[in-house]
């Protein structure tokens, strides 16, 4: 990071990805591999990439998925994700090619990705603020809708909005931002550090916002010291509860989204036969698909190595065909079920013991870091991974290639 080009690369690759650029994005993802490899000496930093466990082993994912196109039916599908997949190789050869940051650079890389969140995250609530005043519907203010102008997930960037909290909470604002005076610095800290909670809440995934508590939580109970900052941490309590009694003593689509929860009957996942009319709210989707995904395993016969690369996606179709599901209108942009993923990232035998090896060495950077923002991320990319597809996605796979990594570059030994 010490070089210009290599930080003018990685603020390149983080202002494509949080906007959404994917073309322009590709070609980032390729220069900063490209800087990983001729930043010193080349053959140098081939050799340090490949003696690491961290690289290895996500280049052990990408082989997987590779190795999946030797028996797909989708060659062209299949290779569309293999190329995606590629950034599992391209962003960890970047960080793992050499000293990719000191603590300095670290931490000022990591505040210009803060500030290019708070970017994208204001033009989208001014896009919202827009509709909002267009169409009178509130829901334009909240989840996948308040993200869609920059072509973004509400969960994924959800996660990107968490990862900018943790570095906030660990640091003090002086270190983060001292192109500004420490009081300046402290307050746009505060600032940044309040208006990502208030985005994590417009998001409204009902599982991170429970992980966003978890968050405030441990930091507040790790900085604070009851006996000396008691009024601190009261003010802090009395301001989260006065935000649970909004949330559930209002009508909001917030406390929707759990009411939805709270009263799911879970039998509806049982029948074969469904008919198009039928709502599944994200429990009992999950659920259903799960079951697919264990009848189409076991009809395949692909308990080992799973279904081809570009073949999943067109069986579970299938299934949603099969099952009568509702399929959309002809002619119109809704196309119903159709394209909806698994909500999990595991594929036969082999994926999945890749995929635990590789989190199990993540945790053992959480272990020897022993910081909140180490715990955090892992975590929070574990239950990613259980709920999510992120491996499909662009956005995903950056989240899971670029944060682990960095932070072997983090301090330790923090709150």
């Amino acid at each position: 990071m010490r070089k210009n080009l290599y930080f003018f690369v990685t603020l390149a690759l983080l202002v494509t990805t949080i906007f959404s650029w994917f073309r322009i994005n590709t070609w980032c993802i390729v220069l900063f591999g490209v800087c990983g490899l001729f930043v010193g000496n080349p053959l140098s930093n081939i050799k340090t990439t490949f003696r690491n466990k961290y690289f290895l082993a996500f280049l052990a994912v990408f082989l997987s998925e590779l190795l999946g196109q030797l028996y797909t039916q989708d060659l062209h599908t299949g290779w569309n994700l293999v190329a995606k997949d590629a950034t599992l190789v391209a962003i960890p050869f970047g960080l793992c090619s050499g000293s990719f940051a000191d603590k300095e650079s670290y931490k000022k890389v990591m505040a210009a990705y803060c500030l290019i969140l708070a970017a994208a995250s204001c033009w989208c609530i001014a896009m919202a603020v827009r509709n909002y005043y267009t169409t009178g519907d509130i829901e334009v203010l909240f989840y996948h809708q308040l993200v869609r102008p920059i072509s973004q997930n509400a969960i994924f960037y959800t996660v990107f909005i968490l990862f900018g909290l943790l570095f906030l909470l660990s640091y003090d604002g002086g270190s983060m931002f001292p192109w500004l005076g420490i009081r300046a610095a402290r307050a746009l800290r505060a600032v940044l550090i309040v208006f990502f909670c208030g985005m994590v809440l417009l998001l409204a995934s009902k599982l991170f916002l429970l992980v966003l508590l978890l968050i405030l939580g441990w930091f507040l109970l790790r900085r604070y010291s009851f006996r000396r900052n008691r009024m601190i941490l009261i003010l802090a309590g009395v301001a989260l509860l006065l935000l649970g009694v909004l949330v559930v003593f209002t009508d909001n689509p917030i406390k929707k989204r759990y009411n939805d929860i709270v009263h799911a009957n879970l039998n509806i996942i049982k029948p074969e036969q469904f008919t198009p009319g039928d709502y599944f709210n994200g429990i009992q989707l999950r659920l259903l698909e799960w079951r697919f995904a264990y009848e189409i395993v076991r009809e395949h016969r692909a308990w080992i190595w799973g279904t081809g690369t570009g073949d999943s996606q067109d069986l579970l179709n299938q299934k949603y065909r099969d099952a009568n599901m509702y399929m959309g209108k002809p002619g119109q942009r809704g196309h119903g079920f159709i394209g909806y993923n698994f909500h999990n990232q595991f594929t036969g035998a082999i994926g999945l013991l890749i995929l635990l090896i590789l989190f199990w060495l993540m945790a053992g950077i959480a272990c020897q870091w022993r910081t909140g923002q180490a715990f955090f991320t892992v975590l929070i990319l574990g239950l990613f991974f259980l709920l999510q597809s992120p491996l499909t996605m662009q956005h995903g796979i950056f989240l899971f290639s670029y944060f682990p990594i960095l932070l072997l570059q983090s301090p330790k030994n923090l709150p």
